[in-house]
This record gives C-alpha cells, sequence and structure tokens, in this order.
C-alpha cells in the first residue's frame, strides 16, 4: 500500500518501481535488469532486499537467504549466482567453469569472485520491520553462512594479517570502470587487445563484445577494458581460484577501500546478529574484524582515502567514489568529517543530482559511462547512511531527496544518471534503482 502523505506524482513513481521489481522477480531470486543481468548478482540482491521489505518482509528475507545457495565449501559467497535461463550472458557459466573446481550449497552454477559484502547490512535492515520470533528465525538461517563469509574473506583474502581484503578482479569490487582498477588492470590486457589498441583504438574491439545489446558501447567500459577482464578471469580459473596460486600470476590484487569500507560496516552488523540470537564470534575473526577497522587508516593521505595496490603497497591515487565510503564505515576521524562533507558537497561531486563517481573535473570523467562519472542510487544511499549516523542530517536528507528528484526526472529506473543533465543511462528497469527508491520514499523525513 501506498502511504497517504506521499504526493500523487511520486505514489506513480513508486508504483512503477514496484512494478520493476516485479518484473524482474524470478520466483525466489531477482535479477538486476530484464536482459543485460538475467541471473542474481551479490550486492544487487542485498540493495533489492532493503527495498522490498517494505512490501513483503518474507520476500525480502528469502532474497537474502537465496544467496547462500550459491555457497562454495569454503565459505565464498559468489558475486553472481546464475539462474536457469536461457538468455545470454557474455560473462557466464562457460567463461568460469568453477563447477570444474568445486560445487556450490545449492547446486548452482556460479562465478569464481565474489562481490561487496553487504549481506548483514540487507539483514538487519530486514530485520527491523519482522516482529522479534521472526527475525530471530531469520538471523538462525542466516547466520551460519555469514559468519563463514566473513572467516573467508579474512582467511582467503588477508593471508598476510594486516586487517584490509584483497581484491582480485575489478568484478569484486562492483566498480568495474573506475580509474583506480584500469589503472591497475590496464598492464594485463592480451597481447591481441595491446597492438590493436594502437592501430585503431577499441574499434576493432566493438565488434567481438556480445555485451552492448542494450546498452550502447560507450555508456560501457571500453572494448579492450573488458577483454582485459575477460583475460584475468581466464587467469583466474587457471589458479583454481586459490589465492595462494593467484598471487603468483599477473592478475591485480587491489586492496579495495570501498570493499573494506562495507566490511567494516558489515562486521558490526554481524556482531548485532550474533548477539541477538546468542552466539559468540569467534576468537580469531574478532581480532580481524578490530584489525580491519583500524587498517581502513592506512588509505588516508590529507584527508583522502584511495584504494592499494596488494602486492607493493603503494596507494592508487585517483579520487573516485570509492573513497568516499569510509563515511558509511564510520571510520573517518571526528575531525575530518566536516572537510570530507564539503569535499562531497562540492560542483566536483555533488550536483543536484547526487554524488558523481568520479569528479566532474578529472581527465578520465564521463557523464554517462558506467562507474566514470555517473551518480548511482545505491552510491548515494550509502553515502547518506553514513552522513546521517555522523549528525550529518540536512547533508544526509539533501542527498536523498536528490536521488528521488533524479529518478523522479527521468521517470525511469535506470542503472545510473548523468550528474550533468540527470539522464538515465546504463540498463532500464534496474532493481536496486527500483528498491532503494521505494526505501528512500518509506523513511524520509
Amino acid at each position: 500500500m501506498v502511504a497517504p502523505s506521499l504526493p500523487a506524482e511520486l505514489a506513480a513513481l513508486r508504483e512503477t518501481a514496484v512494478s520493476v521489481l516485479r518484473g524482474n522477480d524470478l520466483g525466489d531470486v531477482t535479477r538486476p535488469s530484464p536482459t543485460l543481468y538475467p541471473h542474481q548478482w551479490l550486492w544487487d540482491s542485498c540493495f533489492i532486499a532493503i527495498g522490498l521489505r517494505h512490501l513483503d518482509p518474507d520476500r525480502a528475507a528469502a532474497e537474502i537467504l537465496s544467496l547462500l545457495r550459491g555457497q562454495w565449501p569454503s565459505g565464498m559467497i559468489p558475486h553472481v549466482i546464475f539462474a536457469e535461463t536461457t538468455d545470454f550472458y557474455h560473462a557466464g557459466p562457460q567463461r568460469w567453469r568453477c563447477d570444474r573446481v568445486t560445487t556450490t550449497a545449492g547446486g548452482m552454477q556460479s562465478t569464481g569472485v565474489t562481490q561487496p559484502p553487504m549481506i548483514a547490512e540487507a539483514a538487519v535492515r530486514v530485520g527491523e520491520v519482522m516482529t522479534g520470533s521472526q527475525r530471530a528465525a531469520f538471523y538462525r538461517a542466516l547466520y551460519p553462512g555469514l559468519l563463514r563469509f566473513h572467516q573467508w574473506l579474512y582467511d582467503e583474502r588477508d593471508p598476510d594479517d594486516d586487517g584490509l581484503v584483497a581484491l582480485v578482479h575489478s568484478w569484486e569490487s562492483g566498480m568495474d570502470n573506475t580509474p583506480t582498477w584500469m589503472e591497475i588492470t590496464r598492464p594485463a590486457a592480451p597481447l591481441g587487445v595491446r597492438v590493436l589498441r594502437r592501430v585503431n583504438g577499441d574499434d576493432a574491439l566493438d565488434a567481438l563484445r556480445r555485451d552492448s545489446k542494450e546498452v550502447p558501447p560507450d555508456e560501457r567500459l571500453t572494448s579492450g577494458d573488458l577483454f582485459t577482464l575477460y583475460r584475468i578471469v581466464r587467469e583466474l580459473r587457471r589458479s583454481h581460484y586459490n589465492f595462494r596460486e593467484i598471487r603468483r600470476t599477473i592478475v591485480p590484487l587491489v586492496q579495495d577501500v570501498a570493499f573494506n569500507a562495507i566490511l567494516v560496516r558489515a562486521n558490526e552488523h554481524l556482531a548485532t546478529i550474533a548477539a541477538e540470537i546468542g552466539e559468540v564470534i569467534p576468537p580469531r575473526l574478532r581480532r580481524s574484524i578490530r584489525r580491519s577497522r583500524e587498517a581502513i587508516s592506512q588509505l588516508a593521505v590529507d584527508g583522502l582515502y584511495y584504494s592499494r595496490d596488494f602486492r607493493t603497497h603503494t596507494l592508487l591515487r585517483h579520487e573516485t567514489i570509492a573513497g568516499l565510503l569510509p563515511l558509511y564505515a564510520g571510520v573517518v576521524p571526528d575531525d575530518r568529517v566536516d572537510a570530507m562533507v564539503k569535499m562531497i558537497s562540492s560542483p566536483r561531486y555533488w550536483s543536484r543530482f547526487g554524488v558523481a563517481s568520479v569528479p566532474v573535473d578529472d581527465p578520465a570523467f564521463l557523464p554517462r559511462c558506467y562507474w566514470q562519472g555517473p551518480v548511482w542510487v545505491n552510491m548515494n544511499w550509502l553515502i547518506a547512511d553514513g552522513l546521517e549516523r555522523y549528525g550529518r542530517l540536512d547533508a544526509a536528507d539533501d542527498l536523498r531527496r536528490n536521488t528521488v528528484d533524479v529518478i523522479a526526472a527521468s521517470g525511469a529506473m535506470y542503472e545510473y544518471y548523468s550528474p550533468l543533465d540527470g539522464s538515465g543511462a546504463g540498463s532500464n528497469r534496474f532493481s536496486w534503482t527500483a528498491a532503494l527508491l521505494i526505501d528512500l520514499l518509506a523513511t524520509q523525513r
């Protein structure tokens, strides 16, 4: 039911969002979009559940629990769990061949990498709208798998025990083509890509890609970058997705600032879940959790946060939206918060449409190209949440209002939006845009 106080225009927009979620519902999971993303993505399902809780808490809980079907015996939860569909996906099971390495809990096909650990956040949000007994039952069903996932992140991806987990592919960050990731990824380009780039850029490669039928190539990462990411998948596959083997290859390894910030916040939620059902987090994981929160400071220089090369410990000095996520984690020192809020609020980052993924004065900025500039609803949501918990209520409210406004102006649930004119780009009928709009409308002051 639409809240009676919701203006007619926003009530209609909410109904559009509900329709998008229903159209992308595959029965027990929700695909991000009908064509470009026909399977289940880890952090997409988490954001989707945050919106679904306002429509059907049980369905929202099921969305989260369904991620455990893809869990590997090691504890890893993959970034994509493949649905039984004939829809083509350019990086489908045939590219990963994980079935040669392991089996998932539910016998599902999956990718061999993970994605930002938003599960605990989504679970706590869903738990907020449940009765005490419902919440306890949900948490008990989720907790064993969730605990194993957090343990895997530290055991497998923090082998040097410095508190920061390393990623093996830009798809794990969720922010595929930010300048940070492209800087460290491009040296791994296949020889053929390097040769063709010298001859005529990416034009010759555009004809070979199969992921741009719905979305124009200039709204995605370049063809050369895409084929480089494919090569990295091949290296991961040859390494059996084992980090000890992977670190001996050419695969770029990054201690991604956004991923680690999300993990810090997820650890707090994990503790909340454990306490509510009377569980005790194992001592080794508790130690990793403490170190993780402290370690984020290693990624800060002059009040700005950057990702870091795992092998060299060199900071990758590109300003991107990833460096703002320590606000969401709650790890920015109190005496630095105002400076960070001032930076976010500047025209470099924040227009009336929300926060750009790359500052508009950056040489790499492209207003409609994936993670090289567009505004993303999920990033606005995360940053606003952090601003609110730091007591910057006006900034948080403004960012949420801008987010609703940019969706309303387009009238559609786009994947991302231009920070210059608010126009929608990427995939349309995008699930997390629809879900988070529902959440923003339900929780706005």
